[in-house]
């Protein structure tokens, strides 16, 4: 079975989850045994469990697994799954993983490592980048430093792993990442503390728990404030602008433009103002200031395509396309989905999340067009995206509550 068949296996509850090869995994291994460590629990501890769960799997079957000897069947990964309280597709997430096995860097330097790391994000590598950054969590680990020093060097490579993650769209993995520094908050430097709530928000924000996501946003701003750190000020506000701008544009576009204005004359790295400014031309013309935000947005995204920073360069090129829709004009929201799409598709990993948006305004427009063929074509893509999304977004649950209520209809109508 293909890793991609791996992933809608288990979204869809298939008998069994397997590696591309079909073999068992380490990497799956691990990561249970990790799991039953971080409760505590015995292998015996975790047979009870399973046993009152009505799956059977006994601790030298539990131990197979955890060293990489068998692959458990899907049932068994359920129950595992829910004894340490994790959904399936983290397992799945997990196994997708080993394709990046080959990327790990030669080099044993933990500076070295998070450099190469840092420079592959850059380029749109998540999943390449992950494998430097999980690599310099490996030398950290194993290093003969002072405990302080080790625990330091061991947060900030997972928090970059944690980003790296969540590019990927592993939002669960990348929770646990970061959960797992917040346990030292105490003996990590005040920098990387506040990294790691400004990505913990990011990834609540994503998984639709908006409250929670804002709670820490507004902490990982105070903690800024005190630091006087500008770029994590900004990226701070950044985030709680795209809250906001799902219930007060308002207030989107103030958070939005106070990063923008703190940023103006720093040294950021490009991405986070190109960002920022992204965000904020799409807010102005969703408030009708389509002029001034398409200026900016037409600016951003040649930026972005100039510096080979492919997410922004087609997140740009759909609030584009997003403002020509909204002024009524297909034919040039057509042009920027289309481009869009080639930036977002383009190797080495897509970014199904803005794939996913754009075959929705293609859906939307098309019902309100009544064009049934553009209708279907839209509808069999999103159909095909929305299983490899872990992120949620209000068109993602807007397509989510259109397949609920039809689907319930279909079954009024069956009976």
């Amino acid at each position: 079975m293909s890793r991609e068949n791996s992933r809608r296996a288990v979204g869809f509850g298939a008998a069994q989850i397997d590696g591309s090869d079909g073999k068992p995994s380490t990497r799956l291994g691990q990561h249970l045994r990790r799991l039953r460590e971080g409760y505590g629990y015995t292998l015996r501890k975790v047979e009870e469990k399973a046993s009152s769960l009505g799956e059977p799997i006994d601790n030298s079957q539990l131990s197979r697994f955890e060293k990489g000897k068998a692959l458990p069947s899907f049932d068994k990964l359920r129950a595992l799954a829910r004894i340490f309280n994790v959904s399936v597709q983290n397992f799945s997430d997990v196994l997708d993983l080993e394709d990046f096995e080959d990327a790990k860097p030669e080099t044993d330097d933990f500076d070295e490592l998070l450099g190469i790391g840092s420079e592959r994000f850059g380029k749109g590598e998540p999943g390449r980048a992950f494998a430097a950054f999980e690599k310099a969590l490996e030398i950290a680990e194993a290093a003969d430093e002072p405990p302080a020093a080790r625990g330091e060097h061991c947060a900030e490579a997972r928090w970059r792993m944690a980003a790296a993650l969540k590019a990927l769209g592993k939002l669960s993995m990348c929770e646990q990442e970061l959960r797992e520094i917040l346990k030292l908050r105490k003996e990590i430097a005040p920098r990387v503390q506040l990294r790691t709530l400004l990505h913990l928000s990011f990834v609540y924000r994503e998984m639709g728990d908006l409250y929670l996501a804002q709670v820490l946003s507004r902490e990982a701003l105070d903690l800024a404030l005190e630091q006087g750190d500008v770029a994590a000020q900004a990226a701070a506000l950044n985030a709680l602008g795209n809250i906001e701008e799902t219930t007060d544009l308002a207030r989107a576009l103030e958070s939005y433009q106070r990063a923008a204005d703190l940023l103006l004359g720093t040294d950021a790295p490009p991405e986070l103002p190109l960002m920022v400014n992204t965000n904020l031309g799409g807010c102005l013309v969703r408030a009708h200031r389509f002029a001034e935000g398409m200026a900016i947005l037409q600016r951003s995204h040649l930026a972005a395509r100039e510096r080979g920073l492919r997410r922004i360069a087609a997140l740009s090129a759909t609030r584009m396309a997003e403002g020509h829709l909204q002024r009524g004009d297909h034919q040039h929201a057509a042009r920027a989905f289309q481009e869009s799409d080639a930036l977002a598709a383009a190797p080495p990993e897509p970014y199904n999340d803005i794939l996913f948006l754009n075959s929705y305004h293609r859906w939307d427009a098309a019902r309100l067009d009544g064009n049934g063929t553009r209708e279907k074509i839209a509808f069999g893509r999103l159909r095909h995206l929305r299983p490899l999304l872990e992120r949620r977004f209000p068109e993602v649950d807007a397509f989510d509550r259109w397949v609920a209520r039809h689907r319930r209809v279909d079954d009024e109508h069956q009976t």
